[in-house]
């Protein structure tokens, strides 16, 4: 992974109109998937996540040969993707109706040495259930008794994330 010390700071056009319209982003291609284990996330700050759990695990090879060098190139590219901003499962595979995660994007991306910081944008709350039950719609790795969502990291898929979501019965 090329870890130069870069800040990169844009708002996409076109992001999400969320009262009254229904959401879209400049590109649907991908979406960024970022479970962690500490996020408030009605509430969501900039929090870092460690390098060697960034843009690492459960992505296509090709996928990750593109994205993981985390070039100034590729950094505004993936501000322009939807993004998933979860904490962990409260149990293997599943968790209760309670838990929320966050449907946005990122706004600003720093890389450092050891971590990376992310600024994110949570624009909508969905059910973590729901989405531990489409595992294979959104191209999530794993199985009912442990997946993704059970891991800390962040990676980009290459799955139209709005158009699954609207096809499970997601109203966006």
């Amino acid at each position: 992974m090329n870890l130069t010390v870069q800040n990169i700071n844009t708002v996409p056009p076109l992001i999400a109109q969320v009262q009254n319209r229904p959401i879209a982003f400049p590109n649907c291609d991908y979406y960024s998937l970022i479970v962690s284990n500490d996020l408030d996330i009605p509430n969501l700050q900039p929090f870092t996540m460690e390098t060697d759990r960034s843009l690492t695990e459960y992505m296509d090879d090709e996928v990750k040969a593109v994205f993981s060098t985390l070039s100034e190139e590729v950094q505004k590219r993936i501000l322009t993707f939807p993004s998933i901003f979860a904490n962990e499962n409260t149990a293997y595979g599943h968790t209760d109706e309670s838990q929320i995660l966050g449907l946005g994007y990122i706004r600003q991306i720093k890389v450092r040495r050891d971590a990376i910081k992310i600024y994110p944008q949570v624009l909508l709350t969905l059910s973590q259930q729901r989405l531990n039950e489409a595992l294979f719609d959104l191209d999530i790795h794993g199985t009912i008794s442990f997946n993704e969502f059970n891991r800390t990291h962040w990676c980009i898929k290459k799955v139209d994330l709005i158009a699954e979501l609207r096809e499970l019965g997601f109203q966006l």
